[in-house]
């Protein structure tokens, strides 16, 4: 498929999702755990120059704005682009965060721009090739970039995905071990950390509507998936959800 081709269909999807509120598991804090440690990847942020690549509706880049960066976030959704930059203003950070429309294969900033670059579900709805080119590119030399994705090896998970097309583009595809390796290739150095498998039996609590319960079973899962995957990392590619961080 032609680049532009991908990008209108992306476009479309996420001009729409974009007007809506978000009522799913998601709501529920379901990547908390993903979440706090890629955030810690991060570090210090103050002074820093932050890239958000595919800043949605910008809750991560008032984040880290919180955190002391001057961040940067693009999104190739014109009504996100102008969700987050409402939320931007709404927040008080229109001196600390910038928004732009752009997409990820062809970022408008110049050679070693960012200390940091980070992307949350984001990679798996680009051209691959061309996002790591343009990441290292405008990278510092020493910089970090820290992304959040999903893995596509789980034969249960990729059902729940043929069984809701509804929920996804057509063009995106979740990442296995080779993307990651394939994406980490240009840089100096590559760790990651697995999410969620024995948690995902928690999912089926979620019919029963209590928050609660549902955290709870999500939190106690998790630690048990912190062991697993310490003992067995084999088992990591299974896991729902991958955090790595590359290093230029």
């Amino acid at each position: 498929m032609k680049l532009e081709d991908r990008h209108h269909v992306e476009k479309k999807f996420h001009d729409k999702a974009a007007k809506l509120s978000r009522a799913d598991f998601y709501a529920w804090n379901v990547l908390n755990a993903a979440d706090k440690y890629a955030y810690a990847l991060l570090g210090d942020l103050e002074g820093k120059v932050l890239l958000d690549l595919g800043c949605g509706v910008g809750h991560h880049a008032i984040r880290f704005a919180e955190r002391g960066a001057c961040v940067y976030a693009i999104d190739l959704s014109a009504e996100m682009v102008e969700r987050a930059a409402r939320q931007v203003q709404e927040s008080g950070f229109e001196e600390q965060v910038k928004v732009f429309q752009m997409s990820a294969e062809e970022l408008q900033f110049a050679n070693e721009t960012f200390d940091l670059v980070f992307g949350h579900s984001i990679l798996h709805h680009t051209e691959l090739s061309l996002t790591r080119a343009e990441v290292h590119r405008v990278l510092k030399s020493g910089g970090t970039a820290i992304f959040l994705e999903p893995l596509g090896h789980n034969p249960a998970i990729n059902l729940f995905r043929k069984l809701t097309p509804w929920r996804r583009t057509p063009t995106e595809k979740p990442l296995r071990f080779e993307d990651v390796l394939f994406f980490a290739e240009p840089f100096s150095a590559v760790r990651h950390r697995e999410f969620y498998l024995l948690a995902l039996a928690s999912f089926a609590l979620l019919p029963f509507k209590s928050k609660r319960v549902f955290q709870w079973a999500l939190n106690a899962l998790s630690g048990c998936d912190e062991v697993l995957f310490s003992r067995w990392p084999a088992l990591g590619r299974y896991a729902w959800v991958i955090v790595f961080e590359v290093t230029k």
